[in-house]
């Protein structure tokens, strides 16, 4: 209990809400890791980066070819969702590699503008994620509402596309602080308000139902507000799931790993050897 308060204490300062952090390698280094240099970290966001791009190219593709209108693909959440999951990847390895080829990031002063916006974008993607995953097994599929037009691809998109997020998690340094629930709630919201707009404005689903979701069907604003409700609730919920899945990589890698050898990471000294060689003639 004593822990639980502590953690409440420390987290729920103002500060909190801001985008700093003191150490910076923890966003291009690996908790996993032994060593300093971000190549490891740079090559496993590449692969999931490459993964979840062709995820979303897969199913752009799919609206392309098919008769459905292409802009339709533009309405979903899950849709919303991954094209999170590919920026807040896609930055995650492009701060890797700008720290494997120029160097780290100083501390001096605050964190440059791409890792506070990287930092933005995973902490939306990984309980959004997750959320599309439970809402679209739990609710849609029982209702044999497909979103895509491929039962492999519809896989990929409501479960793969949790378990990239998961892997980026769990292979990262970086904290999830409670304020920062201010991020995916705000996304939510943002969504909420499109829907209403698309609902108010005449959207329609590709089938012509007046819905993007027929559980948010605003022309019954009561289910629709107790459904918005719910699922905020779960996203409140499943944000500390991210925290708490942090806290364990962090506990399970301390005590597998600090034992055995201590990294020091200097975020201000170069990571290759840069220094003239001198040769003796």
């Amino acid at each position: 209990m004593n822990a639980v308060k502590k953690y409440f204490k420390e987290e729920c300062q103002l500060h909190m809400f801001s985008l700093e952090h003191p150490k910076s390698s923890d966003f291009y280094i690996s908790v996993w890791q032994t060593t300093r240099s971000p190549l490891p970290l740079l090559i496993w966001r590449t692969l999931l980066f490459l993964s979840s791009l062709g995820i979303v190219i897969a199913s752009l593709t799919y609206y392309l070819i098919s008769q459905i209108s292409f802009g339709y693909w533009f309405i979903y959440l899950t849709h919303w969702g991954l094209i999170f999951m590919v920026f807040a990847i896609g930055f995650g390895a492009t701060i890797s590699a700008r720290c494997y080829f120029y160097g780290p990031i100083s501390p001096e002063f605050s964190l440059p503008w791409y890792a506070k916006t990287f930092w933005v974008l995973h902490n939306v993607s990984v309980p959004l994620a997750f959320l599309i995953t439970i809402f679209y097994w739990a609710v849609l599929y029982n209702a044999n509402i497909l979103e895509e037009m491929n039962q492999a691809l519809d896989i990929a998109m409501h479960g793969v596309n949790s378990l990239i997020m998961f892997l980026h998690h769990m292979t990262s340094s970086h904290p999830t602080r409670f304020l920062h629930l201010v991020h995916p709630f705000a996304f939510a919201v943002i969504y909420v308000f499109f829907s209403i707009i698309y609902y108010l404005a005449g959207g329609t689903d590709p089938q012509g139902q007046p819905f993007i979701y027929p559980v948010l069907h605003w022309g019954e604003p009561g289910k629709a507000i107790v459904v918005v409700i719910l699922t905020m609730l779960l996203l409140i919920c499943l944000h500390f799931v991210t925290i708490g899945l942090g806290m364990a990589r962090n506990s399970v890698a301390n005590r597998i790993l600090r034992p055995s050898v201590t990294v020091h990471v200097d975020d201000d000294v170069a990571l290759q050897n840069t220094s003239p060689q001198t040769t003796t003639v």
